[in-house]
């Protein structure tokens, strides 16, 4: 998930608050409301997210009901999605817009609730129709949430939309090879997605795992598998723990189990800081390192 915007942030705002004039006891309106937003967006975008939520809720205490999509984004920023939630439900009842419907659905995503994210998601495209963006958000919480069917045909939309979407090739070529059991198709999309934009880490690291795990010998090549994983590892810094996964069943494959233990055991111990979805990940970490401890090679299932 990219992180949301915020360049509409300033100007919504301000039309909002300068209609508060009577809101202000003691200052002049006119002046004090433009000054007190400037402050708390400008806080927002420094990066001084606690001051911008002092801010927007001095705004709020005046009357500001479109304070709280800012201070929603400022708690978001925090990663404090439960007080962003509470704050972009007010939000919505006061006055439903895409912009609250998208922030919500990323903070439930991030809460790994991907059924309502998904919901969430579906309420801002009736409002923005055809918005590649609210698609592809939509088919990642679909993806992650287990519905490939839905999250295939999504990312399908995607790609008609917008067919230099690198992201949606990536997991569109992972879909093909696990949710339509092609992986020479999803192969392809794997390098598109590379050959669209060369710094898609979820493109090198998708084709590493197919190359990795395909039931068939005849695709399998554990070597090149790799070099694409270790690519995946350089461009997240070698701080996400799916590509340091990937890059130990790589090494499995090619039969070095010492290297495959390690940098599995590097992904579990990353995963610890990623809340509900790092449990999830964890136990299938735990199944890969038995393996390995074996001399096993981890594989997808022969359909």
């Amino acid at each position: 998930m990219q992180k949301p915007k915020h360049h509409w942030l300033r100007s919504v705002l301000l039309a909002a608050i300068l209609t508060l004039a009577g809101a202000w006891l003691g200052t002049s309106p006119a002046v004090a409301a433009p000054d007190l937003i400037t402050r708390a967006v400008g806080a927002y975008e420094q990066g001084n997210y606690d001051q911008a939520i002092a801010y927007f809720t001095r705004l709020i205490e005046s009357g500001s009901r479109d304070a709280y999509l800012g201070r929603a984004k400022a708690f978001f920023q925090k990663q404090d999605y439960d007080r962003a939630i509470a704050d972009l439900n007010t939000v919505i009842r006061d006055d439903p817009r895409a912009a609250a419907f998208e922030l919500r659905g990323q903070a439930w995503f991030k809460k790994a609730n991907y059924q309502t994210a998904a919901g969430d998601f579906s309420f801002a495209l009736h409002l923005r129709p055809n918005d590649p963006d609210l698609i592809l958000q939509r088919a990642d919480a679909w993806y992650y949430g287990g519905e490939p069917r839905r999250a295939f045909q999504d990312y399908n939309k995607v790609i008609q939309l917008n067919t230099t979407n690198a992201m949606a090739y990536a997991h569109r070529g992972m879909l093909n090879a696990a949710y339509k059991h092609d992986y020479r198709r999803g192969i392809v999309d794997c390098l598109t997605a590379i050959s669209l934009d060369p710094h898609c880490w979820l493109g090198y690291n998708n084709l590493a795992a197919l190359l990795t795990v395909c039931p068939s010998a005849k695709i399998r090549d554990g070597q090149l598998a790799v070099l694409h994983a270790q690519r995946a590892c350089e461009l997240t810094h070698w701080k996400n723990p799916l590509p340091l996964s990937v890059l130990g069943a790589a090494f499995a494959e090619c039969g070095d189990f010492a290297d495959a233990i390690k940098w599995q055991q590097q992904s579990m111990y990353l995963n610890l800081d990623m809340g509900p979805e790092g449990a999830r990940l964890a136990l299938a970490g735990e199944k890969k390192l038995a393996l390995y401890q074996n001399h096993k090679p981890f594989r997808a299932q022969r359909y």
